[in-house]
């Protein structure tokens, strides 16, 4: 099976590409992408750069070039619940954006406010996650470091993480019928604090989500495979 591995951040993919065997690198439009092995997986690797635009892009160009089985995001992002921690890894089941209105999703192409991980690969991930720690996704093009914007976005979406780029790799892999999935590993909680507290835990948080994607791969690679 050939999995597509996409991140924002070249941090975010460090512990995965450290734990594969037979790393190729190849360029593709002024970025590389790391074709390796993890057990029975052949993974294309690749850290788009921050923000919708170099997601949406790179996503395109890992599914034109590589046509992957499946997509998968992994990466950090900021906690919208009480119950969320640093370092807690969440389960991307939705996805949409916090700064586009949803009336205008809505009502011009793809018609669509919000975009649904692939329901098999739910089904397979969301035994390692308890229900708690499933839920929605939401991007948008700035980093969220205010209470009052982060009441804004939660009272609006309900949505488990906030970050920069997610929902814009989930609305590239619906448009080309590729699935998709996410694991967000949480860095701050996109309050007052979260600048501080961000660059105090980016690596070991994009570690940690690195660390449970291997580990759910491993473990469910039968079923992922068949």
């Amino acid at each position: 099976m050939k999995l597509g591995i996409i991140s924002s951040m070249s941090i975010e993919i460090e512990l995965i590409l450290g734990n594969c065997k037979d790393v190729k690198e190849v360029q593709l439009k002024q970025n590389i992408f790391y074709q390796c092995k993890f057990e029975k997986y052949e993974l294309i690797v690749v850290s788009s750069g921050v923000g919708k635009t170099n997601a949406s892009v790179y996503t395109q160009i890992l599914i034109d070039h590589f046509e992957p089985d499946a997509v998968i995001n992994t990466g950090v992002g900021g906690g919208l619940l009480d119950n969320l921690e640093p370092f807690d890894v969440v389960l991307g089941t939705s996805f949409s954006y916090h700064d586009v209105r949803l009336k205008q999703l809505k009502n011009t192409f793809p018609f669509k406010s919000q975009f649904k991980a692939n329901r098999d690969l739910v089904t397979v991930f969301s035994e390692h996650f308890p229900e708690e720690k499933r839920g929605e996704v939401v991007s948008g093009e700035s980093f969220i470091d205010d209470s009052l914007e982060k009441e804004k976005i939660h009272k609006q979406h309900k949505a488990l993480i906030v970050d920069m780029e997610t929902a814009s790799m989930a609305h590239c892999c619906f448009i080309n019928d590729i699935p998709f999935i996410s694991l967000t590993a949480i860095s701050d909680l996109a309050d007052d604090l979260a600048d501080k507290i961000y660059y105090e835990n980016d690596k070991e948080a994009a570690d940690c989500a690195g660390n449970y994607l291997l580990e759910i791969l491993k473990e469910e690679e039968n079923k992922l495979i068949n």
